[in-house]
This record gives C-alpha cells, structure tokens and sequence, in this order.
C-alpha cells in the first residue's frame, strides 16, 4: 500500500513519537497509509488553496503544507493517494487532486464532505474489513485484538500498535462509533456520534471537571512545519501530555479544531481574550502562536508558557518569562514528571495572577512611568 521512500536511507521519522522500543524497522508491509485521513486532507487543501486545484509540483505542495522534501512529505502525499484524495506523491512529477478529492475539499454540504471522507476511509480494504468484523470502533482488549489482526487480517506483528492508533484516530475522525454497520464504500448506514463538519473553530474537550471550572485555553501549532518532529506531533503532546496537566490543575480544556484553516478566526481571538488562563506552546516558533502570545500579552491576563526541549529561545520572551520545557519523545517514562510540572506551572501562573509581574507590566516597567 504504502511503499517506502525512495530518496531516503531508512525510516527515520515515525508517524508517532515511541520510546526506542516501540520503533519499527522499515520495509514492513503494511495494508494501510501510515498516516491519518485528517492529516492527508492537508494534500488536496493545500492544491485547494494554493493553486487553484490545479495539478501542482510535488516540492510546491510539500511548501504549502509546510515540509520539505522530506520522508514526513512522502508519508502524506502517499496516505493522501491512498485514500484517492490526490493522483502522485513526492516521487512524480505533479499531483492532481481526484474526483473524490474534489469532493471532500469542494462540497456542497457538510454531508456530501462527510460522505467523500468516509468514501476515502472505506477504500482502505483492511479499515473496511475490520469496522465490519468488530461492527464499529471499538477493539477489544489488547490481547485478544493483536491476535485477531494477525492472523485473521494479517496486520504484521510489529506494527499492530501503529494500525490501532491510526485506525482509531481515523475512526474519530469520522465519528465511526462503536456501533456502525459500513454498507458499500461509504457506509453511511448506522453511523453515530458524526461529528459537525462545520461551526465553531474552537473545541472544549471532554473533562471530568464541572462546567463551571475556569478555562485553560491552549495556544499551539496544528500542524508540524518541519521533519524535527513527526506528522501527529503535535496531537500526541495535547492529549498525552497538556490535558492531564491542565485537569490536574483544575481547569477544562478548550484549543482550537485540529482541522481546517490555519486563519485565526475571531471565536479564537475571542477566547484567547476571555479565558482564565492561556498554556502556549513555542515549539517550533509557529508564526500564528506568536500572533496569539502577543494577542494574550495586551489583554495583560494569566499566560503559561511552554516549549519541548530543544526548541530554541525567545529572546526578549525567555528573558522576561519562565517557560516550563517538556521532554518531546513523549516517552511513559517521562509523561508522569512532564505533566506534573506542567501541572505545577499553570498552577503558579494562576496563583501569581495578581501579585506577578506580567510580562506586559515589565515592559511599562522598563519604558518608564509615561510610556
């Protein structure tokens, strides 16, 4: 299905951040894209968006979605073919958008995109056979799972794990609930929980926390720009690491939708300016981050910053503020010490709303009593 790269020397960047461990060595077969449907959308979007619709030289949409020519470019534009969204990847001369891919990126309706996007999942064989072999999402414990899509789908043993996180992902994606009866390619019959394809650009995760806890809103990239962190990067440090950490600090969650424009749209401004407090998270430096830090700094309201470690300084940012770092392979055995001091650092921002030096404070500070 997926084939390995030819420009490059082996697997070096992973769909998913794992311990050591947990790595796969390349040239395994797989049945499948290694990357998430939502993640190949950035393909036809990026055709969408910047050349019209029309056919478009691979290395300028690997400029559009914000890659190189690099393997993570590969992955996408190869997921992107698979699910037969675009014709080509980073290896030929042009890709062009299908006729399905079309629909998703061009349709009348939430639900003609919504059938495009389920039409694309369904063409997987292998996403196909195991919604109608379990009757839904939902797999069973792991070990009766592995065994089941070994031997009966011939899932290889090594990357199991791969399969189920991106099936899952892709599943909810999709809003394939647990009980789902896919009739044709789309299987449109039985599905529950679809989720809205349009509407707010702001999202509130599911908390166990009462509605009337303050809010944490979080500022970071959608998407990752370069090959120093793999394509779902960013998804893996928002549920893994900064939604347990900001529920243990007493807050709900809200972030804007992993999908769609990278535009800052005026419900986010709104809730960057109302929120109790804003986690933002400089890896990378994304422009649009920045945009919204200097948004938050002029409301002079409650910010935490954050960073992986390896993300280089902000100058005039780092000199001023603390910024809490976060260890980026995302291993279990560093999680539980990454959100405890993640936990701890929204906790003293808040704490210190009233009695701190904000960073807009300093910087009146710093110009003197008229400035």
């Amino acid at each position: 299905m997926t084939e390995e790269p030819t420009q490059q020397a082996s697997d070096a960047t992973p769909s998913k951040a794992v311990p050591e461990k947990k790595k796969r060595a390349p040239g395994v077969p797989r049945a499948y894209p290694r990357r998430t449907l939502e993640d190949a959308l950035r393909i036809p979007t990026a055709i969408k968006e910047k050349n019209g619709g029309q056919p478009y030289a691979p290395h300028q949409v690997a400029k559009a979605v914000g890659l190189g020519m690099s393997s993570n470019f590969y992955y996408l534009s190869a997921a992107s073919r698979d699910f037969g969204l675009t014709d080509g990847t980073r290896d030929t001369n042009e890709i062009s958008l299908t006729d399905l891919g079309k629909k998703a990126v061009y349709p009348g309706s939430p639900d003609e995109r919504l059938e495009a996007l389920r039409t694309a999942f369904f063409r997987i064989e292998l996403f196909k056979r195991v919604v109608e072999h379990y009757g839904g999402s939902k797999l069973p414990e792991a070990e009766f799972r592995n065994n089941t899509l070994i031997t009966t789908f011939g899932v290889d043993e090594s990357v199991v794990d791969e399969f189920v996180d991106l099936f899952e992902k892709n599943c909810r994606f999709l809003g394939i609930g647990t009980d789902y009866a896919a009739a044709g390619a789309a299987g449109p019959a039985g599905a529950t929980g679809a989720p809205k394809t349009n509407g707010t650009p702001v999202v509130t995760l599911p908390s166990p926390l009462k509605d009337s806890a303050p809010v944490c809103f979080v500022a970071m990239p959608f998407v990752e720009r370069d090959d120093s962190h793999p394509i779902g990067f960013f998804d893996e440090v928002l549920s893994a690491v900064f939604q347990p950490a900001i529920e243990a600090a007493g807050f709900k969650l809200k972030t804007a939708k992993r999908q769609g424009s990278d535009v800052i749209q005026s419900t986010i401004v709104t809730e960057l300016l109302a929120s109790d407090i804003v986690l933002v998270d400089l890896t990378e430096h994304n422009p649009n981050v920045l945009f919204e830090l200097g948004i938050r700094i002029a409301a002079d309201r409650p910010i935490a910053l954050v960073r992986a470690k390896g993300t280089g300084a902000i100058f005039d940012v780092d000199n001023l503020l603390r910024v809490q770092e976060y260890n980026p392979n995302l291993w279990k055995s560093t999680l539980e010490a990454d959100v405890a001091s993640i936990s701890a650092h929204i906790k003293a921002a808040w704490d210190n709303r009233d009695s701190g030096q904000s960073f807009l404070k300093i910087l009146r500070g710093a110009g003197g009593a008229g400035s």
